[in-house]
């Protein structure tokens, strides 16, 4: 169970500190010309892949694997406390929607992050991004209200 538990919170500093990590570098790119923004959202690709993305797997699995070791020990009681329902169905959620809608979003994004001649950056791009922005934010937030969930 121990094994477990480190799992679990080795998962969450990976996926909310690289969550944290991407959105930081994603908003100092505001100002920046195209060919920066582009070799940022490139970067951002790998970022989500190496670290957010099996951060949020490792964090869910970890989490199944630790609320069928409290159901099997007899500690079936607990899951149904509140703050551990919220962490779960949170968690799940959150999970959820960084694997399969922000990783390939990054994935895609990363891929036509090209500017073109003139300079410019498709306008999938511009879709791509504001749709990164909005779902890694809800799954950001969804995390962090997990996380609440485990220390209430």
């Amino acid at each position: 169970m121990r094994f477990a538990q480190f799992l679990h919170l080795l998962g969450q500093a990976l996926w909310i500190g690289g969550g944290i990590a991407a959105m930081t570098l994603a908003l100092a790119t505001r100002g920046e010309d195209s060919v920066v923004k582009a070799g940022v959202y490139r970067l951002l690709g790998r970022v989500h892949g190496v670290v957010i993305a099996p951060g949020a797997l490792i964090t869910v699995l970890s989490g199944l694997w630790l609320t069928m070791t409290m159901a099997r020990r007899g500690r079936g009681a607990e899951l149904g406390e509140p703050g551990l329902a919220m962490m779960q169905g949170l968690g799940i959620v959150a999970g959820i929607l960084v694997l399969f809608i922000a990783l390939p979003t990054a994935n895609l994004l990363s891929r036509v992050a090209e500017p073109d001649q003139h300079g410019q950056l498709s306008p999938l791009f511009e879709r791509l991004r504001k749709r990164q922005a909005v779902v890694s934010s809800v799954a950001g937030v969804l995390a962090l209200l997990a996380l609440l969930g485990a220390v209430l």
